[in-house]
């Protein structure tokens, strides 16, 4: 069980470690999600095919069909499979019967780059998600707060329970990293790039004169001071420019089972993503790609005081320059952090907000224009757009008052070739996915009991659809055979685990509705607890997995 509680917190962690708007599926039926919304950010809905002009490489290019989505509304998976599939039948069929499913809510992730926020900035990204748990998300809402460096831990998972969310939010501590060497004269990450990458050697200049006036050297030691800081602060800032990264590709790839399109705040100081310095460039555009491929749309909420961090401020300088050379250097300071931000919301088609003082109205206001979305599917005709290599633009016709936000290239779909686990597996794999497996769907509820003779006990009850599951004669009746495995975690990595196996007879079914219902007890002690059951059909060997939150006082 030891082994079965590592699997659980290395996948935990693993949101930690992965449509362009557009698709290519083996029918080379290419499908483009588009955002189109008026002046004041509203989504704009009711539009037909009619309405819309779409360019590939300049060229008009008719569509194949059109259809309006709302988003994390019960028909969105159905849309999407048959958008791609080309049947304009299902979709038609769609339509008749829109609206009379329940919605299942919308997915919500907030990356907190906590290595790149200042203590100040972290209390600014507090208040906006417990601003956004509290009084934005609704009952239906599964949203994940996730951060660069995994500080957060077991918690940030999706769920729908806010105390949970409440409990990730106020674990979150800043992880910014600045210069530590003792000195006046600060250099930011900005200044060592541009010293160190661009070979700005009028800030250079003023550097090595500051450094001579505070410590009173000569020219030769004070250059070797300067270049020392320059390298560190150069190394530094790029391992955290590709952790940041790297986290951000790994935490959207591992959204792939979760259908529809998925809303990702990613919050943020900013950082500088330079190509003399490293590869950060692409990796950022794995980050673009891998969002196209899985439907994630990126908001950028910038967290920077407007007038700058205290580490990068350049007007508390005990050795300011007035001088042309060092001219450039606070535009570079406000402009260069800001720039990933603008490219990772702008190229996955969502918006940049980078006015601190208003990030409530930004989260507001970005759920509302991405409430609904427009899919548009046409057919390559080139070699050039099989490859993936051109450039689309889509507008609405006669109508230069809405803007239509979209992703900014297309590439080929890559389909997931996992590799089965072995049946022993099976279980302990369903067990420890970030996401719920729905091929054996199940439900767990928990409640607890405090007992004056064993304590605290903690009741998980367990429900299958009989008719999901799979009969075969044994002794002269139908019989299915259902194996069980169950964990509870508390935020401390403490568990309580529990195997069962189900032997249900056909006769069974009509009791209940024909509902399989089952349960376990455990004594555990008080803590917030995460409940998870996985389950496996031994004759099918589909699998099937559910997970619940409980806090026990």
């Amino acid at each position: 069980m030891r082994r079965l509680l590592l699997i659980l917190l290395i996948s935990s962690q693993q949101l930690l470690a992965q449509t362009d708007d557009v698709v290519r599926v083996k029918t080379e039926l290419v499908q483009t999600d588009i955002t189109v919304v008026d002046k004041r950010g509203r989504f704009v809905p009711g539009l037909s095919a009619n309405d819309f002009e779409l360019r590939v490489d300049s060229q008009l290019q008719s569509l194949s069909f059109f259809e309006e989505v709302a988003a994390g509304s019960a028909d969105e998976e159905k849309q999407l499979t048959a958008a791609r599939k080309g049947d304009t039948a299902a979709l038609a069929k769609l339509r008749k019967t829109s609206g009379s499913g329940t919605d299942r809510g919308r997915v919500i992730f907030f990356f907190v780059d906590d290595v790149h926020l200042t203590g100040e900035s972290l209390t600014r990204a507090r208040s906006v998600l417990t601003q956004f748990v509290e009084n934005k998300m609704t009952a239906k809402d599964r949203v994940a707060v996730v951060s660069t460096s995994g500080q957060i831990g077991f918690l940030q998972q999706l769920t729908d329970n806010k105390a949970v969310l409440l409990e990730a939010i106020s674990r979150l501590n800043s992880k910014y990293n600045p210069e530590t060497i003792a000195s006046r004269v600060s250099i930011s990450e900005v200044d060592a790039t541009l010293v160190a990458n661009h070979g700005d050697r009028g800030l250079f200049a003023y550097l090595l004169e500051a450094t001579m006036k505070e410590f009173q050297t000569d020219p030769v030691n004070a250059a070797t001071i300067v270049v020392n800081r320059v390298r560190q602060m150069n190394a530094q800032s790029r391992m955290a420019e590709i952790n940041t990264l790297s986290r951000l590709e790994n935490l959207i790839r591992s959204t792939t089972p979760l259908a529809g399109r998925k809303l990702l705040f990613f919050i943020s100081d900013g950082f500088v993503v330079d190509a003399r310095r490293s590869n950060g460039s692409d990796v950022m555009r794995r980050v673009i790609n891998e969002a196209a491929r899985v439907g994630v749309v990126i908001y950028s909420l910038g967290t920077r005081s407007n007038l700058f961090g205290a580490g990068v401020d350049v007007s508390k300088s005990d050795y300011p320059d007035f001088s042309p050379r060092t001219a450039g250097r606070e535009l570079a300071e406000s402009k260069l952090p800001q720039e990933p931000l603008e490219t990772l919301a702008a190229e996955t088609g969502g918006r940049s907000y980078l006015n601190s003082n208003a990030l409530d109205d930004a989260v507001a206001e970005a759920l509302t224009e991405s409430s609904a979305y427009y899919l548009l599917a046409w057919r390559p005709d080139s070699e050039n757009q099989r490859a993936g290599k051109s450039q689309i633009k889509v507008v609405v016709k006669g109508r230069p008052d809405l803007r239509v936000r979209m992703r900014s290239h297309f590439f080929d779909f890559r389909s997931q070739n996992t590799t089965p686990a072995a049946p022993q597996n099976d279980l302990k794999t369903a067990l420890g996915s970030l996401y719920p497996r729905r091929d054996l769907p199940v439900s767990v509820s928990a409640k607890f009991v405090n007992t004056t003779d064993k304590g605290t006990v903690l009741n998980v009850s367990m429900q299958i659809n009989g008719e999901s599951v799979s009969f075969e004669e044994s002794g002269g009746k139908p019989r299915a055979i259902v194996d069980v495995l169950g964990v509870a975690v508390d935020d401390r990595g403490r568990f309580s685990s529990f195997t069962q196996k189900l032997d249900i007879p056909q006769e069974a079914l009509a009791k209940d509705d024909g509902l399989i219902k089952w349960g376990q007890a455990l004594s555990v002690p008080p803590g917030l607890y995460q409940v998870r059951v996985a389950v496996r059909d031994r004759q099918t060997g589909r699998t099937g997995s559910a997970m619940t939150w409980i806090e026990i006082f």
